[in-house]
């Protein structure tokens, strides 16, 4: 992290061209670029994870989604997470998360998918993400039913300094966005600490395991792997814009007048912003049935928060709409006869 602008004394990240709030020129001295240490990168050949590779573990496969992967090397450097949020779930938690979540797929799964269902895999993963702290004035418009008179609705707009603290905005190209929103809002971003910190009550050596990816340094558990944040500087900082956008639009709606609203819109101008690169633990877990590979994350710090794919009983569905169209049918014979 550079020195904050001379002029709003904003923070400044490494390789900045400009401030992110003034746009103020940033000098940049040649020989630090120069300087810059290259790094190498496991690129997943399907669903384009990124995670960082060292050549004391050797790595064909994505942690991810157990896909093949390649070794990158890119021109831009490369940034890791500055934080972690810690492992509270251990590897047998986990499974049994994993079973007991099989167990309550519903009655169109197989009904022996939690007894049959065979573990292929547990990865113990931190996707990439940013905590985005900030200060905005937000513009907003919406259409209110207050002071609508004959109409249903009437438009309204108004403006306000916000502040956004610890908002999480997700980075990961592992995960895909419905999942990291899904993980979110449990985690514990109170708890985060430098990368390669120790933590006291930390699971211990249930994580672990070769996944094929390189390991954290330093203190870590055993086996835990870390994203990478391969986006580029300008990208991030369009996603980290439309996370406080969103984040906005819930803020504001206390503010709009009325008792109902609808087409509530934002425009953020920072005053002033930080970011921090974070990961965030997950299991990831690959698993067989009948032949067919599925796969499901149990939340890195709560394991009731399990979500994933699992197979249909497509005989359940074939039945259920066979009795539908059989009830149809005897509908339609009993009006028709009755008109007869």
């Amino acid at each position: 992290m550079n020195a904050g602008c001379t002029r709003c004394e904003s923070p400044l990240e490494d390789g900045d061209l400009r401030c992110a709030i003034c746009a103020l020129p940033v000098p940049i001295a040649p020989q630090l670029r120069d300087a810059t240490v290259r790094a190498q990168v496991l690129r997943c050949t399907e669903c384009n994870a990124a995670i960082s590779f060292s050549a004391e573990v050797q790595a064909p496969r994505c942690g991810f989604c157990n896909s093949t992967m390649k070794v990158e090397h890119p021109v831009d450097p490369i940034e890791i997470a500055e934080l972690r949020i810690p492992f509270l779930v251990d590897r047998g938690t986990a499974e049994v998360a994993l079973r007991g979540w099989l167990g309550t797929r519903g009655w169109f799964a197989p009904k022996t998918l939690k007894a049959d269902a065979v573990l292929d895999s547990m990865v113990p993963l931190c996707w990439a993400g940013w905590i985005v702290n900030a200060r905005a004035q937000i513009a907003w418009t919406a259409d209110s039913d207050f002071d609508s008179h004959r109409a249903a609705w009437a438009p309204h707009a108004g403006q306000l300094g916000l502040s956004f603290d610890a908002i999480c905005v997700p980075a990961s190209r592992g995960l895909g966005h419905g999942e990291c929103a899904t993980l979110v809002p449990y985690y514990d971003l109170g708890r985060a600490v430098e990368v390669g910190a120790k933590i006291d009550g930390e699971t211990p050596s249930g994580i672990g395991g070769s996944t094929g990816v390189s390991p954290v340094d330093g203190g870590t558990p055993s086996g835990m792997m870390i994203e990478s944040f391969d986006a580029q500087r300008s990208a991030a900082r369009a996603i980290v814009q439309r996370g406080i956008e969103a984040v906005a639009k819930t803020k504001v709606e206390p503010h709009i007048p009325g008792s109902r609203f609808r087409n509530v819109h934002v425009a953020c101008l920072l005053e002033r912003q930080t970011t921090r690169r974070v990961a965030l633990p997950a299991w990831v877990l690959a698993y067989r049935y009948r032949g067919s590979a599925y796969r499901a994350i149990v939340h890195g710090q709560r394991p009731e928060i399990v979500f994933g794919n699992s197979p249909t009983d497509w005989k359940k569905v074939v039945a259920l709409v066979g009795g539908i169209l059989a009830v149809i049918a005897a509908i339609a014979a009993i009006i028709y006869f009755s008109r007869r």
